[in-house]
């Protein structure tokens, strides 16, 4: 499937279908969900994630990041 991400990031929902099916690739789904959230907190400057989530993910998250760019 080739997925433009353009799309992808314009819509929330999709997004983070997205960053859920991205982190599950690499991680339990316990811990896939934190990923998902903390990147997608990262990534809209949610000032409801709790940094130690982000700073816990951070290689991935700028990662996941840089796809975007």
């Amino acid at each position: 499937m080739n997925t433009n991400l353009r799309d992808v990031f314009g819509d929330p929902a999709r997004r983070r279908c997205w960053l859920l099916a991205k982190a599950l690739e690499a991680s339990p789904l316990g811990e896939a969900l934190a990923l998902a959230k903390a990147a997608e907190a990262f990534l809209t400057g949610c000032a409801d994630a709790p940094p130690e989530a982000v700073a816990a993910y951070h290689p991935a998250v700028s990662q996941l990041s840089t796809l975007i760019h």
